[in-house]
């Protein structure tokens, strides 16, 4: 039986910070939750037709090794104008993919590296 995705976490020093950042850029809502080990919740209500794979990319002469969310948006091209409003940094400016999907990655004000793709 495969394994597919099923979540994602964000692991921050700053939890409000975060969920500030993350809320504002996706427009993501937040539970609290009441267990310990994971205090918020994140519910970025995605579309139920989406099935996200995976790829082993190599790392470019001096990264550390890390691991990548890439979220889907409706517009990339304003999304990626309000993550630099947010204070992220561009890592990836918009591309094009062989299959006609676009996509970014920013680093996050507190240094996630997160991928944006518009299909």
């Amino acid at each position: 039986m495969p394994s597919p995705i099923v979540m994602f976490q964000i692991n921050t020093a700053d939890m409000e910070a975060s969920r500030h950042f993350y809320g504002a850029l996706f427009d993501w809502d937040f539970d609290e939750s009441p267990f310990v080990i994971a205090p918020t919740f994140i519910d970025p209500r995605g579309p139920a037709d989406f099935d996200p794979r995976g790829a082993f990319m190599p790392l470019e002469p001096g990264d550390e090794p890390f691991i990548s969310v890439f979220i889907r948006v409706a517009d990339l091209w304003e999304t990626v104008d309000r993550a630099e409003g947010l204070g992220a940094e561009i890592l990836t400016p918009v591309s094009e993919l062989a299959n006609g999907a676009h996509y970014a990655e920013i680093r996050s004000p507190e240094g996630h590296r997160v991928g944006i793709v518009q299909q």
